[in-house]
This record gives structure tokens, sequence and C-alpha cells, in this order.
């Protein structure tokens, strides 16, 4: 999960980067791509932007990922991957100095967005909803475990034993209480009150478990279309550094 610290840092990096391309309304300068500094910052930003495709490979490449993580941790090498992605692109920006004018630097430019954006959003959302959905099943545990107690409770002040046993599948949580037969005349209702309140609120706390679910279900895809997107901004940054180096990088 990012720490709102790491977070803050995040944004403030994105913004930056929007900044930078924003740019290019009052600044170009079509010499510095092809200078020494700028191929520098260039490389840089390469260096940078293949990082988090590192991370890729070896997350998805189990003996490589035991490999590593014996050196170095999946949550450092995903904090690396969070960075580098970002300081890539900014990078990358000023390595272009807002010269816009190939179709290539356009696409880069524009699947640099789409790919930071995107991991962004993906990432901050899914970790929200990947804690939520774990205060909730927390929750709905100790729901349960208090209407046991409660069912007890309620069987005691009525001398009763017809309640039937409360179902456990979030789809199919609903009530479950035997209530036929039940004398109406008692004046203490209060355990009987607390059994159908604590079953009302395990109802709701799995109906909100249930939409969760299907919620990081969709942003599960969501990351695939931004690994899509990433996959894409690497074959077109391949050609465009082919492409450079064929053609003579004009710094040397």
């Amino acid at each position: 999960m990012m720490k709102n610290q790491e977070r803050q840092i995040v944004t403030a990096l994105v913004f930056l980067m929007f900044l930078l391309w924003a740019g290019f309304w009052w600044h170009r300068d079509p010499l510095f791509p092809g200078s020494f500094a700028g191929g520098i910052f260039g490389i840089t930003a390469a260096i940078f932007m293949f990082e988090p495709l590192i991370y890729m490979i070896i997350k998805r490449i189990k003996p490589l990922k035991k490999w590593v993580s014996k050196r170095v941790s999946m949550p450092t090498l995903l904090l690396l991957h969070i960075y580098t992605g970002i300081l890539g692109p900014i990078l990358a920006i000023i390595h272009s100095a807002h010269r816009f004018e190939s179709i290539v630097g356009i696409l880069l430019v524009l699947l640099m967005f789409v790919v930071v954006i995107s991991g962004f959003i993906g990432r901050h959302i899914l970790s929200y909803i990947s804690t939520g959905l774990r205060e909730k099943k927390s929750h709905s545990d100790e729901l349960i475990k208090h209407l046991g107690q409660a069912k007890l409770d309620f069987q005691a002040s009525v001398g009763s034993k017809r309640i039937s046993a409360l179902g456990r599948s979030h789809r199919t949580l609903l009530p479950a209480i035997s209530m036929e037969n039940f004398q109406q005349s008692y004046s203490d209702r209060s355990a009987e009150r607390k059994v159908l309140t604590l079953i009302d609120a395990i109802s709701d706390v799995a109906y909100s478990i249930k939409i969760h679910d299907t919620a990081k279900l969709w942003f599960k895809r969501w990351i695939k279309i931004h690994m899509v997107f990433s996959l894409t901004l690497y074959a077109l940054l391949i050609f465009h550094i082919s492409a450079e180096i064929y053609f003579g990088l004009r710094w040397l």
C-alpha cells in the first residue's frame, strides 16, 4: 500500500510532468535534443523508463522473482518501478525541449502520459480498494462472532432452540432465523433486536464486500490495459533509439 508520504511525492512528480509538458506553449529549442546535454537527458530518461519493464519481467517469472527477492524485496522494487516510471518521462520531456514535430515524438509523449496516468490511477485506486476490502472482511468476521454470542443470549432469553445457522456465503448472506411459533408476549425483546440488527449489519457488509470484489476485478483489468500501453511505449521507444543510433547521434 502506498503510504501517504509516498503518494504525495508521486502526485507532485505527476504534476511536475504536466507542468513541464505545458511549457511548450512558451518554450521550444530544436537544437537541444541533439546537443550533448540533451543526449545525456535522453539516455538517462531511457534507462529510467526501461527499469519498470525489468520489474514486470521479474514479477512474472517465478524462478527469477525468487532469486531477486532474496537480495531485494519486491516492495522496494515496486517503489523503484513507480519512481523511475515517472522520472523517466519527466527527463524525456526535458530531453525533447518541447520539440513536438515528428509523429514518433508526439506518439511517445502521448503514450508516456497515458502510461503514467493509468499506472498512477490504477495503483492508487487498487490500493484503496484492497485496503477497504480487508477492513470490510475483518469487520464481517467480528460481526459474525458477535452474532454467535447474540444468538446464544437470544436462546437463553426465550428458552428456545429454534434458531437456524446463519449462512456464511457473502453472496447469500440473508437472515436465517426461524421465527415461526415465537410468542410476541415477551417483555424484553432486546436480545431479539440485537440478533436482527447484527444480521442486517452482516448483510450490508457482505454486499459491500461484493461491490469491492467487483471493483477490484475491474481495476485488475485496468492494470492489464496499462501494461498494453506500456509495451507499446517500449516498442516505440526502441524504434526511436534505434533510429537515432542509425542516423547518428549529433553530439558525438
